[in-house]
């Protein structure tokens, strides 16, 4: 995958990429244009061809050739190779890098569905799966579109078939479609209607089941396995993903019928969580392909929770967010079977923007006309002002709260501040983007190096990563290391290498900005002179620390002295020197 992604680099440069999507003017060695992933007039998004890098200096996105790419196509990183090497004409053969046990569980997923399949087609015994589906509407085409299927309910059907293509038992433990009972291997689908849970590359990954049969869980899911996180994954998204590109947009709701039902009525956008609230893996899953969201929720109080969390969650990511409440004990499927497509695109059209949403739930919970209540509404939206990522549309909300209550603005202002407070001191409190952090001298030395990369060698010569107080530059400098004994050091290795996203991002906006072009010998020597200065300087107050502490008279303690005083005066000369 190296190879190809070298081949592709030899084919096509950054700049021939980037002037694709975004008009570009040189200025100087840098290109500049306005950014594609944000609103601006004035061009701050910039393109540097030796360093392979672009940076925006409005929004802060960076990255190399391929994250521009996978930025603008949403798409994951296998895809961009994929796509990119069919762009420049470069064979691509995909590796895959979880193991054939991996490829083997995904093939093993495509036979079982292929055969759940089939036997709800064909065999007499699904007649009952078959008339369900008729009762709520599913059509032929739908079926085959979403690959349904029936589980029989025969205990011994699935393993026996599974077996008989040379499946091990052992094997077949760790497939998620099985109940390990010691003594036997029970099928956990049984007498279920079958939904295929596909990945957005259209592989089989897990199964959900609709029981058919009264006292059993109406629905269940795959557990997890090596190839299946219910988190990270949505019901639909494969089929969705043309219908999303063309719209710009999703449906998300709670169901497979629903996602079924809103397809059938020419909703083919629709996707659905795999029965749990929304997470963040889903919602950056969504992000790679649209930036609005629309969600349709069952009318109940359930339906309005599961909304109500969604909200911050996807404005948190930058979605735009409308929500549609359905009427009382309505679920979407329902609606469209009950009263037509018509209906349905009658509620979409009546949905609410985030904000409005939750605080009609809000009014709901809260009595708006007293004290009581307006604290409460107010700390109701507490997680969505935490959440939103734009300081100019928080004050917008805060504003709109302010006049919802009927209190003064500058007081609900300041109750947010109040709140804010211990959420920022608190790693991990929230989806807000971290406060940027000052650059210290060994920070900036690092990445002064990291910008120009022919100086680690020298600067390895002279400090050690011990040397370095500030754990982000210690951090830097072990990637440079390593990527210096792997003979691997360029900037694009060394970003990859880094975990943390403030310091890759300095170091992108130092790159593109030019700022170490042209005096990068000068700063980074004097930086390392400052660093070992230091170093001498921390030394001899330790010495002089040590000498103070001596006590007594004797011969040991008077050679002890001597030594340290001897020391003290070599620093001394390196420190004037």
């Amino acid at each position: 995958m190296t190879d190809i992604k070298e081949e592709i680099q030899r084919r096509i440069d950054i700049v021939t990429l980037v002037s694709s999507y975004v008009a570009l003017k040189k200025r100087g060695s840098r290109y500049w244009g306005l950014c594609p992933f944000h609103e601006e007039k004035t061009p701050s998004f910039c393109v540097t061809p030796e360093k392979d890098l672009y940076y925006c200096f409005g929004c802060q996105k960076g990255g190399d050739l391929f994250g521009f790419f996978m930025e603008m196509e949403r798409c994951d990183f296998p895809e961009a190779l994929r796509m990119l090497a069919e762009k420049v004409g470069v064979e691509y053969r995909p590796q895959r890098g979880d193991g054939g046990r991996n490829r083997a569980l995904r093939e093993l997923h495509a036979k079982v569905s292929g055969s759940f399949h089939y036997v709800l087609a064909e065999r007499e015994e699904a007649e009952k799966a078959r008339r369900y589906l008729r009762e709520r509407g599913v059509s032929e085409h739908t079926v085959e579109e979403f690959k349904l299927g029936y589980a029989p309910e025969s205990r011994e059907w699935l393993l026996r078939f599974l077996r008989s293509k040379g499946y091990s038992i052992e094997f077949l433990k760790t497939s998620g479609l099985f109940t390990d009972r010691g003594a036997e291997l029970l099928p956990l689908f049984r007498d279920r209607i079958i939904f295929p849970i596909q990945n957005h590359r259209g592989e089989v990954v897990a199964f959900g089941g609709r029981a058919l049969a009264e006292g059993v869980p109406k629905y269940i899911n795959s557990p997890e396995t090596a190839i299946f996180r219910k988190g990270e994954h949505l019901y639909g998204i494969h089929q969705a993903l043309a219908a999303v590109r063309k719209e710009q947009a999703f449906i998300l709701v709670e169901g497979y019928m629903d996602v079924l039902a809103l397809s059938q009525a020419g909703l083919k956008n629709s996707v659905a969580p795999l029965g749990t609230a929304l997470t963040s893996p889903q919602a950056r899953l969504l992000k790679r392909y649209a930036d609005k969201t629309v969600l349709l929720f069952d009318g109940d109080q359930a339906g309005e929770n599961a909304a109500v969390k969604a909200i911050p969650l996807l404005e948190g990511m930058g979605f735009r967010v409308t929500a549609v409440a359905l009427p009382e004990g309505t679920d979407p499927a329902d609606l469209v079977q009950v009263r037509g497509a018509a209906a349905l695109k009658g509620a979409l059209a009546d949905g609410l923007d985030g904000f409005r949403y939750l605080l009609q739930a809000a009014g709901r919970r809260h009595d708006i006309d007293t004290p009581e209540g307006k604290e409460g509404v107010f700390r109701f939206f507490l997680p969505l002002l935490h959440a939103v990522p734009s300081e100019t549309r928080r004050e917008g909300f805060l504003a709109e709260l302010a006049d919802a209550l009927n209190v003064d603005s500058a007081a609900v202002r300041r109750d947010f501040e109040r709140s804010r407070r211990p959420a920022q001191s608190t790693v991990g409190s929230g989806p807000r983007s971290a406060p940027r952090r000052t650059v210290s001298e060994d920070l900036y030395l690092m990445i002064a190096v990291s910008a120009n990369l022919e100086y680690f060698s020298e600067v390895r010569s002279a400090l050690s990563a011990d040397d370095l107080l500030d754990e982000r530059a210690k951090q830097l400098y072990y990637s440079l290391e390593d990527c210096y004994r792997k003979d691997l050091v360029s900037l694009e290795n060394v970003l990859e290498h880094l975990d943390d996203a403030e310091v890759r991002r300095r170091i992108m906006e130092k790159v593109s900005s030019e700022e170490f072009s042209t005096n990068a010998a000068v700063v980074i020597r004097d930086a390392v002179k400052s660093i070992q200065r230091r170093k001498l300087v921390e030394k001899r107050a330790a010495l002089l620390h040590d000498l103070k502490s001596l006590k007594g008279a004797d011969v040991d303690t008077m050679r002890r002295e001597k030594e340290l005083q001897t020391e003290i005066i070599v620093l001394n000369d390196q420190l004037s020197g």
